[in-house]
């Protein structure tokens, strides 16, 4: 009887235990009740600045395109390459390019998907500025498979290639775009087919006019220290929607603006419009306008109408300049026309005319005179301004006739313009409105292949038919094919659009 009770007490003692220590549990704080779930959800949240392969990004579209990226003090993945783009600020002695790289963990699928489901506090990276998250570098689990950062808020394809790095900025040191080499493409190049576009002039219509080679159109420029971003047209539309777009300068300048024209109505052609006779494209669709300005010389060119001669007014722009104004971006370009001596007679300065002025001299005052009017004219704040170089020419000992390959020779240097080209750099460097420098020279001068050489007509008959005079002696080694260099320029104008808000392009 004595056992029975003890027995029957202990249990009873037991049952309230168990019963006071569930109350105790359903009456506790919930703060600490974290499942294993949150647990796992915690080192995606942590690298939510990142973009993930087929995620979303979670930022804002507008951040990486325009904050100016921080310097990285993370020790999270990605490699950070140096980039080009703006060149507002002309450093003759860019910094050297540095890299990091850090092995980021990689993350089951589960994990991604529950990425937005849960939320874990992780200090500071909720209330974090814009600007301290545009240093962080996407992460991949591939090496096939990379979305650059800039342009993953739009979700459309990759900008590189696959096998390419994507191009990740921050503050210190820069990359020059301008300096590399050649690459032998014929996969990625050319952008477009020359058919897309029957709208080009006889000049770079190499292929109508006979040309039987195609090689000329399958190289791809390559920058030394960084990653250019594969040219997007669809991209590019969206970049330039509702603005007007003014190209400025001489034939090759011509030449760029029909190969932006062709780049952009390829990938919209029924959406698109070229007007060769007044020189504008226009894509309805994205309220775009692209329009040519002939202007040889920038500068005003008075012609006497009794004798032909002509005078260049160094201290005024041509008179139409005033039809430039209130573009959003402009591209300027001159230089050609002033180193042949017969294209004009006489200079004009402070209302003195004058016969014999060294060329320098005389570019110098009219590349002041256009600087003066940028400075004057042009809100830079609102206005992109680009001044593409000179474009060398492959005349005498380089004569481009016959030429099917690049100049692979990294040392190769043409003199051409050197001087003028030497005026153009300083200039823009004295300027105090930004102006950014298309620094083309170098990459052009070895593509003694490219040319339109003798593929052109003569009174509707293609010229390598009239058997005039020797085919050497009537070659264009001045202007360029298309598709071809000129697209290359497009393609680093594009660039620079797309890195801009690095501001670690440079240039010289």
């Amino acid at each position: 009887m004595g056992n029975s009770i003890s027995e029957r007490w202990w249990l009873v003692t037991f049952a309230s235990f168990v019963v006071i220590l569930l109350f105790f549990f359903n009456h506790s704080p919930r703060s600490n009740d974290i499942s294993v779930l949150q647990n796992l959800t915690m080192p995606i949240t942590a690298f939510n600045s990142f973009a993930m392969p087929n995620m979303q990004s979670p930022l804002p579209p507008d951040m990486v395109e325009n904050e100016e990226p921080a310097p990285n003090s993370s020790n999270q993945t990605g490699t950070i390459s140096h980039v080009s783009a703006s060149t507002s600020d002309f450093n003759e002695n860019p910094e050297p390019a540095t890299s990091l790289v850090v092995p980021l963990p990689d993350f089951s699928d589960n994990m991604k998907r529950e990425r937005r489901s849960f939320q874990v506090p992780f200090p500071g990276l909720q209330d974090a500025e814009q600007s301290e998250l545009t240093d962080k570098i996407e992460a991949t689990t591939s090496s096939s498979s990379h979305v650059p950062v800039f342009d993953a808020q739009n979700q459309e394809p990759p900008k590189y290639n696959d096998d390419e790095e994507p191009i990740k900025t921050e503050k210190v040191g820069k990359c020059n775009i301008f300096q590399g080499k050649w690459v032998y493409d014929p996969i990625g190049s050319p952008l477009y087919d020359s058919a897309m576009c029957p709208f080009f002039s006889d000049t770079t219509s190499c292929r109508r006019n006979g040309r039987p080679d195609k090689e000329y159109e399958k190289w791809r420029w390559e920058a030394n220290e960084c990653r250019i971003p594969r040219f997007n047209a669809k991209d590019m539309l969206e970049r330039l929607r509702g603005k007007r777009v003014v190209i400025v300068g001489d034939s090759i300048n011509h030449s760029q603006f029909e190969s932006l024209a062709c780049l952009l109505f390829s990938a919209i052609p029924d959406r698109s419009h070229f007007d060769g006779r007044n020189r504008v494209f226009r894509a309805e669709s994205y309220n775009l306008v692209i329009q040519f300005h002939w202007a040889e010389f920038l500068v005003e060119v008075i012609v006497n109408k009794t004798d032909g001669k002509k005078t260049l007014k160094l201290d005024s722009l041509v008179p139409t300049a005033w039809k430039w104004k209130d573009a959003d971006i402009m591209v300027f370009n001159t230089g050609h026309w002033w180193v042949n001596r017969k294209r004009w007679d006489f200079f004009q300065y402070k209302r003195k005319v004058l016969r014999n002025m060294k060329i320098e001299t005389a570019f110098k005052v009219a590349m002041k005179t256009w600087a003066r009017w940028i400075e004057r004219n042009v809100d830079t704040s609102k206005t992109a301004v680009y001044f593409r170089g000179m474009s060398p020419p492959h005349f005498g000992k380089n004569w481009c006739y016959k030429s099917t390959k690049p100049i692979m020779d990294e040392s190769y240097r043409l003199t051409f313009g050197k001087s003028l080209k030497d005026i153009v750099e300083k200039t823009l460097q004295g300027m105090r409105s930004p102006v950014k420098y298309l620094n083309i020279t170098k990459l052009s001068e070895y593509r003694i292949d490219a040319h339109s050489s003798i593929y052109r007509t003569k009174q509707g008959k293609f010229l390598i038919a009239t058997k005039q005079q020797p085919p050497a002696m009537v070659a264009d080694c001045s202007h360029w094919c298309l598709p071809g260099v000129p697209d290359t320029w497009n393609h680093l104008l594009y660039a620079s659009m797309v890195l801009d808000s690095s501001r670690s392009i440079s240039t010289f």
